[in-house]
């Protein structure tokens, strides 16, 4: 097992991880009686077993792979087949096809290949087995939410020890339950977090729920994460405003009143957004303008335009290699394998071509293209789309397709790549369709 970067001694990640473990045993001893919810459970807990080593991190894999197939297959969950899951089927046998291509013409060993496609298994079962769990036992939905609830609210309860055991130090590879080498789940979490009690609660937030939001918020601001003070106040402001589509009332105007509060401390409390370099730096909308463009895009004045700069400009680069007079060869089209993007370091990943100037500016379609190139991004793009367009209820369709298109393109890409979001994103897709066809019986009846 490797310390990450040496911020935090053995002893501490031992206090950290046993916090985590008995998270998870709560959750395991309450909700016991569903295999489904365990199987949703340990979908959170990857960095638990992950923090014993790479034999065990590996084990679990297959464990939650095998777990996922069995359920799938107890559960019988084609018999509710539908000409969208065709669809959606028809995608998933096309990625998967690109998938193995691609791997067949790399040197990526077994282990990473199936350890990369095992996630894309998982999120595909996930689809089939929540709009189960949500459609066909409607009489335990609010017990489904609730344990939903209870899962996200152990993060926060993982972060609060974070911030005890490590002084409030800022450790972005740390995430709760869900990470120990990548801090960008902080972000993702925080955002899913926010969009799932909006849900629960029906947009009615209560006191309580003002304190599960910071809750989330402390989660990126742990990681060191400055995504969420841009992203959080946009997020929140379409739940609350848009998708509703009605007047304001008290609760929606304190949520709005806190958002450039939000904004303001997060660019104080974070160093590398304010002109100071530190926490309680001073507030500077010209620095936050230029540091972000640099951060998306590179910096303009460096001498070599040869390499991508930034996650935005990493995506630039690939659209317009497409329209340039660049003929596109064989790496192109399928990539240059799984080992290069995850199974380097920052150091190794610099011997490689790969047309990013560092191993950070890679965003999550580009990442896709480095591993199983343009026809990597193509399958990717068809196999998940379908699934947004599934949501019938056009402004969460438009805000949903939205984030997720921003964390693919702009940003890392690990809504696709991490089963816990995964069924995150197909629970709201399932559960707002169930809404809607729960608020039309009813109008029926009243009719």
């Amino acid at each position: 097992m490797s310390l990450p970067y040496g911020l935090a001694s053995f002893f501490q990640l031992c206090i950290f991880y046993s916090i985590v473990f008995v998270t998870l045993v709560y959750l395991l001893k309450k909700y016991y009686y569903s295999k489904f919810y365990i199987l949703i459970v340990f979908l959170f807990y990857p960095a638990f077993f992950e923090f014993f080593g790479m034999n065990v991190g590996n084990a679990y894999k297959v464990f939650v792979l095998i777990f996922t197939l069995w359920i799938s297959f107890r559960k019988n969950i084609y018999l509710s087949f539908n000409s969208g899951d065709k669809l959606i089927t028809f995608f998933f046998v096309v990625f998967s096809f690109f998938f193995f291509v691609s791997t067949s013409k790399n040197d990526d060993d077994l282990t990473t290949i199936l350890s990369q496609f095992s996630r894309y298994v998982i999120a595909y079962y996930l689809w089939f087995l929540v709009r189960k769990e949500i459609y066909y036992n409607q009489a335990k939905i609010e017990d489904f939410k609730r344990f939903i609830y209870d899962v996200i609210f152990m993060q926060i309860i993982i972060n609060i020890g974070k911030l005890i055991i490590f002084s409030g130090k800022q450790i972005e590879h740390i995430v709760g339950s869900l990470t120990l080498i990548g801090g960008g789940h902080a972000t993702i979490i925080t955002i899913f977090g926010f969009i799932f009690l909006w849900l629960y609660r029906r947009g009615n937030f209560k006191f309580k729920d003002f304190l599960y939001i910071f809750g989330l918020i402390l989660i990126g601001f742990l990681a060191g994460k400055r995504a969420i003070w841009y992203m959080m106040p946009i997020v929140i402001f379409l739940f609350m405003v848009y998708i509703p589509n009605k007047k304001i009332n008290s609760t929606i105007f304190f949520t709005i009143l806190l958002m450039p509060i939000v904004f303001y401390f997060g660019i104080r409390l974070t160093p590398t957004l304010n002109p100071d370099n530190k926490i309680w730096g001073r507030f500077s909308i010209d620095h936050i303008m230029e540091y972000g463009n640099k951060y998306q895009f590179g910096d303009n004045t460096k001498e070599n335009k040869l390499v991508a700069q930034g996650r935005g400009g990493a995506t630039l680069s690939l659209f317009n290699k497409l329209y340039s007079d660049v003929v596109l060869n064989d790496k192109d089209w399928f990539g240059l394998g799984l080992t290069i993007m995850y199974n380097t370091s920052y150091e190794e990943f610099q011997n490689f071509k790969t047309g990013l100037n560092m191993k950070g500016s890679a965003s999550g379609i580009y990442q896709t293209y480095i591993t199983t190139g343009y026809m990597g991004v193509l399958s990717t793009i068809f196999l998940f789309s379908p699934m947004l367009l599934n949501i019938k209820i056009r402004r969460i369709r438009l805000v949903l397709t939205l984030i997720v298109c921003w964390e693919y393109f702009m940003y890392i890409g690990l809504i696709f790549r991490v089963p816990a979001f995964m069924f995150l994103l197909v629970f709201f897709i399932h559960y707002f369709n169930y809404s809607l066809i729960k608020i039309k019986k009813i109008e029926v009846v009243h009719s």
